[in-house]
């Protein structure tokens, strides 16, 4: 037993050895989600978070003992199909994340269960089509073709069978797409001369994302107004695809490793001349900061990105 409560050190997170065998292990697995979910349940700070805890409390409470061991071990995948990766438990409640001794990362647990659940059953057509967000994009952003997928969006009749046929559900309020995509249209100005600061550079590339490029470019015309308001030299990044996170969250690690490959020689040219590299969306700006450093710790371009 721990002689701590908590930790009130920095949580730190470690490398994830997704490439090592074991992590897709079945048993091994199990054997790891027990450990944690037994902690879990003795501890439930993070029941007001996502429903994968209170999924998880009541499988446990509604148990022939009332104790994890009761629990079947497929109803363990209840838990995981409700993580998508928030991080919110590990960043702001979990008293025992590392380097606490108890060593609890509950996301990159889930993350491991959705990788190796994926890894032996793979995915479903809908799941692989909505994590596919540059293909939707390049599609639903071609003139006319736009307009008819945003009226199919919001038609009542075709969002039933998409429900049926899809499993989308049809008071899901879908995300328009635009004809007048980001990237076609933004206008960087790098004319400003370079003020570094002290800890950061004084000139920025902007890694748009597919969601500002397909779907809400003012946040990107936005975000140049801003670094032109204040004299900031800009540009947008050469060439991008996806950076990964519909995939990870899909479990699909090899997908992010080939989306890893596209991305990285580009943003490391950047990032090696002295540019910030800016997302205005959080979840990309997650992908680089965190977690391709965490799957490919070895990965030196990755680190300078």
């Amino acid at each position: 037993m721990s002689t701590r409560e908590g930790s009130l050190e920095a949580p730190k997170r470690h490398p994830i050895d997704w490439k090592n065998p074991d992590f897709y292990n079945e048993a091994s697995l199990n054997q790891e989600m027990e450990r944690v979910f037994d902690i879990c349940q003795g501890c439930r700070r993070c029941v007001n978070l996502c429903t994968a805890f209170p999924r998880l409390f009541d499988l446990i409470d509604e148990s022939a003992t009332g104790e994890l061991d009761s629990v079947n071990k497929n109803q363990f995948w209840e838990v995981v199909d409700r993580c998508y990766l928030c991080d919110m438990c590990f960043m702001t409640k979990c008293p025992y994340v590392p380097p606490h001794e108890w060593n609890i990362d509950f996301p990159h647990l889930m993350l491991r269960a959705k990788a190796a659940k994926y890894k032996s059953k793979g995915a479903g057509f809908r799941d692989k089509l909505l994590s596919s967000t540059d293909l939707m994009g390049k599609l639903a952003t071609i003139p006319v073709v736009v307009q008819t997928v945003n009226a199919i969006n919001k038609t009542p009749v075709t969002r039933k069978l998409m429900d049926s046929m899809l499993g989308i559900h049809a008071d899901r309020k879908l995300p328009e797409y635009t004809a007048n995509k980001f990237r076609s249209n933004a206008k960087s100005n790098d004319t400003f001369p370079v003020k570094d600061g002290t800890r950061t550079p004084g000139k920025v590339a902007i890694y748009a994302t597919c969601y500002i490029n397909y779907n809400e470019p003012g946040i990107g015309h936005d975000l140049l107004k801003i670094l032109e308001h204040n004299e900031i030299p800009a540009c947008l990044v050469e060439k991008e695809a996806c950076c990964g996170m519909p995939k990870l969250e899909l479990g699909d690690l090899e997908a992010v490793e080939k989306l890893k490959n596209e991305n990285i020689p580009h943003l490391l040219k950047l990032a090696q001349a002295g540019y910030a590299i800016l997302s205005a969306v959080p979840s990309c700006t997650l992908m680089y900061k965190q977690e391709l450093p965490l799957l490919f710790p070895d990965d030196e371009a990755v680190q300078a990105v």
